[in-house]
């Protein structure tokens, strides 16, 4: 049987790129889609306290209104402008992200199912036929889990993988049509969700972020070796000299503007990125080396784009990291508030200020080192 293009498209890791596709997207390897229903009832995700993870998604998880925002303003605006007539989420150039299930054959969905109307469970975790019935008892372990069928999103790098194709990619088509630009960045995306998961692993913040950035930068390569999207190349420049002043980056990442070699090391960096902790001193060291790019945007007569775009992937950065060092207890306002100031520059995109940013950055790296000196006079 041919696998339909929107089944393969809403298969996110495939909606990623085809060579580091964590799973094929075959309906006869995964099983049939089941629907959000068949997670969330009482006895299973939907039963409160313990086992509340569909209440979460449903009532707080901003993905919920993916599918509704296609009917109002802006969309039918883009729509128009894009020529679909009648409703977009009938549309495979909305609905792929917006609403997956609609663009797959009624053959793909268990008998008399009607699709979510919006990026459900399954959009995330997979068709769930083949392991719904098992995949919450006790004497199953959860890679026998994984080889039914489920996606393995505790996998830092198939998690990045299955959010990167809709929360980065998008056609030059859609951007041109009045689509606002898309930013991916794992760790704060997921932690503003909120999660309707736990996960209390070490060094999560740096990891995911590091791994999701590096993912981001494999797309980017992939889009302009196509040689298709030449809006992602500011873009592309910044997030390879952000990475590249990371421990990992300086070892993985290429000096070229080769697209497809960057490609593949971007992908080995997330790979290796996903797996590798992050101490406290690791953290403070990749804070303050970040810290003191401040004399990158004094140099005058730069490309003021372009350092804007670097701003831009530096605050993420910045910001996650020193969340992850709070958990320590280090309570230093002074560095909050200079991140808050930074992001707030970075998102001037119409009048960035280059200096008033370096200015920000410096009393970063001021507050940061007197931090490194009290952390020390006390050890």
């Amino acid at each position: 049987m041919k696998v339909p293009k929107t089944l393969l498209l809403i298969s996110l890791t495939c909606l990623v790129l085809p060579t580091f596709a964590a799973d094929s997207g075959n309906p006869a390897q995964s099983g049939k889609f089941t629907g959000t229903q068949s997670c969330g009832t009482t006895g299973c995700h939907g039963g409160g306290t313990i086992h509340n993870e569909s209440i979460i998604f449903e009532r707080k998880d901003p993905h919920g209104v993916a599918y509704g925002i296609l009917g109002k303003g802006t969309s039918l605006r883009i729509a128009e402008a894009l020529g679909i007539k009648g409703d977009p989420a009938k549309d495979i150039q909305c609905n792929v992200c917006h609403a997956p299930m609609q663009g797959v054959d009624a053959e793909f969905f268990v008998k008399g199912l009607k699709p979510d109307r919006g990026v459900g469970c399954e959009s995330c975790h997979g068709a769930a036929e083949n392991w719904l019935r098992f995949h919450t008892r006790p004497d199953v372990d959860f890679q026998q889990i994984i080889a039914a069928g489920m996606r393995d999103l505790n996998d830092i790098y198939g998690r990045a993988n299955s959010c990167v194709g809709c929360h980065l990619n998008l056609d030059e088509s859609l951007r041109k049509a009045g689509h606002p630009e898309l930013f991916f960045e794992l760790d704060g995306q997921c932690a503003a969700q909120p999660p309707h998961y736990r996960d209390a692993r070490p060094s999560l913040g740096p990891r995911s972020w590091l791994t999701g950035q590096a993912a981001a930068l494999r797309e980017m390569s992939w889009k302009l070796s196509l040689k298709g999207d030449e809006n992602f190349l500011p873009r592309w420049k910044a997030l390879v000299w952000l990475l590249q002043k990371t421990e990992l980056g300086r070892q993985e990442l290429p000096a070229t503007e080769d697209f497809a070699a960057m490609q593949k090391a971007a992908d080995g960096l997330a790979r290796k990125a996903a797996p590798k902790l992050w101490s406290t001193p690791a953290v403070q060291t990749q804070l303050q080396e970040f810290s003191a790019l401040h004399t990158e945007f004094e140099v005058q007569n730069s490309d003021k784009a372009l350092l804007q775009r670097k701003a831009e992937v530096l605050v993420p950065a910045l910001d996650r990291l020193w969340r992850e060092l709070r958990k320590t207890g280090i309570a230093q306002s002074e560095c909050e508030t200079s991140i808050q100031t930074l992001h707030l520059l970075a998102m001037d995109h119409e009048d960035f200020d280059p200096a008033k940013f370096s200015t920000a950055l410096g009393k970063l790296k001021v507050s940061l080192t007197n931090l490194s000196a009290a952390d020390s006079k006390k050890k």
